[in-house]
């Protein structure tokens, strides 16, 4: 997998507090967007990532165990990724209650892992992973938010959620509630794939179509991330931007 990560203020907020984090030998892609007053959303998101690449590294992806000591062996990796979203959980509810000032801080997160031809995928909140295949785009997680449910129960439809003012509120994030329940999936991955994974400021402001145009027009992820956040700005920038992109060649 070549893989390529950036991250853009926008160009209203005065702070980023999205956060991203590639391991390429290891295979392992997470993206976070933080939200909360002052730095709060800054911090969660930064807890969030480290906390779940220290478990991701420490995994033996040989013997499915963490660790010399772990009594869990076994635990698949579809398993060791909710474990490692329900860690960075705590981790972010512990620090919020030890300062005032990160009282409310939540996070979203996408974590990647890609081991044995396929792409293991968990995530919380309403950032986004997308495959591009055969010249089409399609998401392949569901957001954790209210406009969700309400696509989901028939009462609006894609394009109402689209514009509809709940559109940001979300169900499920870290840091929202002593426990969370993250939705993992595999992707068996195909010569050709191109995953994307973003934050909201991306989804929010480029349409799928145009991803999946940009992604197809550059064969270097690179490349093609810097092009996704300078369309982002240009169509308003009003959040934090973040992407990472998987290319399989």
């Amino acid at each position: 997998m070549r893989a390529a990560g950036l991250t853009d203020i926008g160009k209203v907020r005065s702070i980023n507090q999205d956060s991203f984090q590639i391991v390429e030998d290891k295979n392992i892609y997470i993206v976070a967007d933080g939200m909360g007053g002052h730095a709060a959303g800054d911090q969660a998101s930064r807890i969030a990532v480290k906390t779940i690449l220290e478990i991701l590294s420490a995994y033996d992806f040989n013997s499915e165990s963490v660790g010399p000591d772990d009594t869990e062996n076994g635990m698949s990796i579809e398993e060791l990724i909710r474990y490692a979203l329900q860690e960075a959980n705590e981790q972010i509810l512990l620090a919020s209650l030890s300062n005032q000032h990160l009282q409310g801080m939540g996070t979203t997160a996408i974590v990647g892992v890609e081991h044995r031809g396929s792409l293991y995928v968990g995530h919380i909140g309403d950032s986004r992973t997308y495959l591009v295949r055969n010249q089409q785009v399609s998401q392949i997680t569901e957001d954790h938010s209210v406009v969700q449910q309400l696509v989901k129960a028939g009462a609006i439809s894609e394009e109402e959620a689209q514009v509809h003012p709940y559109k940001n509120v979300i169900t499920r994030c870290l840091g929202m509630q002593a426990n969370v329940e993250p939705d993992t999936l595999e992707l068996v991955l195909q010569a050709g794939d191109r995953i994307l994974m973003c934050s909201d400021g991306l989804s929010n402001m480029v349409t799928n179509q145009t991803m999946q145009q940009v992604v197809n027009e550059h064969n270097e992820p690179v490349s093609a991330c810097e092009k996704l956040v300078t369309l982002a700005n240009e169509n308003g920038g009003t959040d934090n931007i973040t992407v990472v992109l998987l290319y399989k060649d």
